[in-house]
């Protein structure tokens, strides 16, 4: 159909359509020779969620509520404490103190040991902190009417017994899909009372010690440029878990392709990946002064909080180079969105805008 000439809005519309078409051939343009980004995983070190209890010693007080749950939970976390390095805590029962069986320990109203005598006790033996929980079972209605476990929340309360430690308090929740999904060990188990109180223990202890975490980062696959397809290779060993393999792949596209920005970013996670933060974060700002772009200014962000959690982790200094684009947040929230906790994710589209200042 020949639109009338003359007409305004025939005209309108064909410019419009043209400028539509002139826009989406430019946006596959772009997509092509600079690529698009996939998802893969990559584990990394967390602090602790409350307080760290590294190379301090815990003495365990009770833990409240049934006691079909408590004990098995009460043994599980002394059998269970890290002995690794870096993690290593020295958990005690506070039945096996001395001077348990010479000393009043029991209140009166509830038959329970009396924390403020206790913490007396476990402050002469030398103990750093006092660990108290309760249990609370959270059931749903089954087939009739029967209380079926679904999860398990358990309240911890850390007390500080030295001037130089804080302590405070922080709730768990597992269920039976989480617990299997994080810990696929405890799908061989027959009782469901076990899978729960198992995982509780373990991520109890994300509280207290260093532990991994999963996240999905996004790395770029290049169409049009040169190294393409070793940079996809080494793509595709990343996203199976080799880092290693995919750094020296990525590696030798760089040394033939000094200005491959696919490949330059790629190197930063696979440092990041192995620790090296320092040199992750060169490698993107490379990538930045190269192609500024969100996702390469995100991605710096994203390295440098990461070596915060690991140096807030395990104890340690600033790194010699300083903090380029982030400040210091505390883990206090359990809430993540793709591995990070909202306050986190508000923060780093606040850093991202920094990063695209720092060259």
């Amino acid at each position: 159909m020949v639109c009338p000439r003359g007409n305004p809005l025939a005209v309108s519309s064909t410019a419009w359509l043209r400028a539509v078409s002139l826009g989406a051939v430019c946006l596959c343009a772009v997509c092509l020779c600079v690529g698009c980004r996939m998802s893969v995983p990559m584990h990394l070190w967390e602090p602790p969620r409350l307080q760290s209890t590294v190379g301090k010693r815990v003495v365990v007080s009770t833990v409240a509520g049934p006691e079909r749950l408590t004990g098995p939970i009460r043994e599980k976390l002394l059998a269970m404490a890290p002995r690794d390095s870096g993690r290593q805590t020295e958990l005690l029962d506070f039945r096996t103190l001395p001077d348990h069986s010479s000393i009043r320990l029991v209140s009166a109203a509830d038959g329970e040991p009396n924390d403020l005598v206790l913490a007396s006790v476990a402050s002469r033996e030398g103990a750093d902190f006092l660990l108290r929980g309760e249990v609370m079972e959270n059931q749903r209605a089954g087939d009739g009417n029967k209380p079926v476990d679904d999860s398990l929340t358990i309240s911890w309360r850390l007390t500080s017994l030295t001037d130089d430690c804080r302590g405070g308090g922080f709730p768990i929740t597992v269920d039976i899909e989480t617990a299997i999904a994080r810990y696929p060990d405890l799908a061989l188990s027959t009782s469901r009372e076990e899978v729960l109180t198992t995982a509780a223990v373990r991520e109890s202890y994300r509280l207290l010690t260093p532990s991994v975490r999963r996240d999905q980062i996004p790395i770029e696959i290049p169409y049009l440029l040169p190294g393409r397809r070793q940079v996809r290779r080494g793509n595709a060993a990343a996203r199976d878990g080799r880092w290693g393999e995919a750094e020296s792949i990525w590696s030798q596209v760089l040394r033939r392709y000094p200005a491959h920005v696919p490949a330059i970013h790629n190197l930063a996670l696979a440092s990041a990946a192995g620790q090296d933060f320092s040199r992750a974060k060169k490698l993107a700002r490379r990538a930045i002064r190269l192609h500024p772009s969100r996702l390469h200014q995100e991605t710096l962000v994203w390295i440098e909080s990461r070596q915060r959690d690991y140096h807030h982790a395990f104890g340690l200094p600033d790194p010699p180079e300083g903090w380029f684009v982030t400040s210091d947040v505390p883990a206090a929230t359990n809430r993540r969105v793709n591995g990070d906790d909202q306050q986190t994710q508000t923060k780093r589209g606040r850093d991202a805008k920094k990063a695209g200042l720092t060259r």
